[in-house]
């Protein structure tokens, strides 16, 4: 199935260019046959071949199967371990492709390949920054801008990530940047939303260090909006939600009227008559009781004289 759904996306990209006018040089077909086949190696070396030919070099396509070749060896553990700096080289070649395609002719063809390279690129950054590696962190995201300029939150974490490693005049520069291009109406990447509130919180903090108040509310706003999308939200609200569904214990509410009431008082004490009756046998065995307490009179017998002789 998946690689049915590889198939259609190159196939259609290409059938779709061609349509419209687009001229594609006829070499790039072997490289399409071996992404298609899922030769990624192959379809990696031979689109660099292409980079460095003097014919094909200025073309942006060679750069662009060569980082989508690494994307898919940076995700396959088999090709990964004889690739280590996979991801990377991925990004590389499609800052280099960004580069190539001034006028954006493929970028909107390939729109799905270059945000599934810059979710996974930032998930590696967000990696980095929680176990400390700023400069890594850091490296990452200078990465994804420069393939991705058109995203203010990757530069505003780029400068996080900087400012993180001290180095905080980059960092300074990178925020103002980012800052100037987001405004109320901003909306990232659905797969971007996780991060979005984070980035204005670490923002607002860096702001309200440097007195500058205005900056740091402009921050703590655009973090609260984007707050229902953070991991945590979502699951403190799946919680709720199961809570709220749960199944409720049905609790049975039973009759007191008076009829009922009389009834009950029937079945216990039965009627007066009854209780009367029973009054008085109660207390004739009360009186029986109290006869066989009282200490009984000792009669004295005496002898006759017949007796006594």
């Amino acid at each position: 199935m998946l690689r049915k759904s590889i198939v259609l996306f190159v196939i259609c990209c290409f059938a779709g260019l061609r349509l419209i006018g687009q001229s594609i040089n006829k070499e790039f077909d072997k490289l399409i046959f071996l992404y298609i086949d899922e030769k990624y190696e192959k379809c990696a070396n031979l689109g660099m071949n292409y980079t460095e030919d003097e014919n094909l070099r200025k073309d942006p396509i060679p750069y662009l199967y060569v980082a989508m070749s690494f994307f898919e060896i940076s995700k396959d553990p088999s090709l990964s371990e004889k690739h280590p700096n996979a991801m990377k080289d991925a990004m590389k070649f499609a800052y280099k492709y960004r580069q190539k395609d001034k006028t954006d002719i493929y970028t909107e063809k390939y729109a799905g390949f270059l945000l599934a390279l810059k979710d996974s690129a930032n998930r590696q950054g967000q990696y980095q920054l929680r176990q400390e590696d700023y400069r890594k962190a850091s490296s990452t995201y200078k990465s994804i801008v420069r393939f991705a300029p058109e995203d203010p939150l990757m530069q505003l974490w780029w400068g996080i990530a900087d400012i993180k490693a001290k180095n905080i005049g980059e960092g300074e520069r990178n925020l103002n940047m980012a800052m100037a291009d987001i405004d109320d109406s901003y909306f990232p990447d659905k797969e971007l939303l996780w991060v979005t509130a984070p980035a204005f919180e670490e923002y607002a903090a860096y702001m309200d260090s440097k007195g500058d108040y205005a900056g740091k509310r402009k921050g703590q706003q655009l973090a609260e909006k984007f707050k229902k999308f953070t991991p945590e939200e979502i699951e403190k609200q799946k919680k709720l939600e199961a809570e709220k569904n749960k199944p409720k214990r049905e609790v049975k509410s039973f009759e007191t009227s008076e009829e009922t009431v009389e009834g009950q008082k029937k079945q216990i004490i039965g009627s007066s008559d009854k209780a009367k009756d029973a009054k008085k046998e109660l207390e004739e065995i009360e009186k029986e009781e109290n006869q066989e307490k009282k200490p009984k009179r000792e009669v004295k017998t005496f002898s006759s004289d017949d007796e006594d002789e």
